[in-house]
């Protein structure tokens, strides 16, 4: 059986976003840490580049025709990591 590693972590975080984050754990008679977990681990999974892919194909077939040059640099030049 193998264990899991685990790392204690400090951090400063908006005091209604841990309010809120607590009352979820709470709700869900669950560790505060195991939320907190679950939720990075969900942040990190996401492919950045599959939800730009598919923003960018949802421009390009809206149309129904061709897009005007500018539209079109406008996504080539979209930056993929901005939020």
């Amino acid at each position: 059986m193998s264990q899991v590693m685990k790392k204690k972590v400090g951090t400063i975080i908006d005091d209604a976003l841990l309010a809120g984050a607590k009352q979820r754990a709470a709700l869900e008679k669950r560790a505060l840490s195991g939320l907190i977990e679950e939720a990075l681990a969900g942040y990190l999974e996401r492919s950045p580049s599959r939800d730009d892919a598919l923003r960018s194909l949802a421009k390009f077939t809206s149309h129904g025709g061709l897009l005007p040059p500018e539209e079109i640099d406008e996504i080539l030049e979209d930056d993929a990591l901005a939020l």
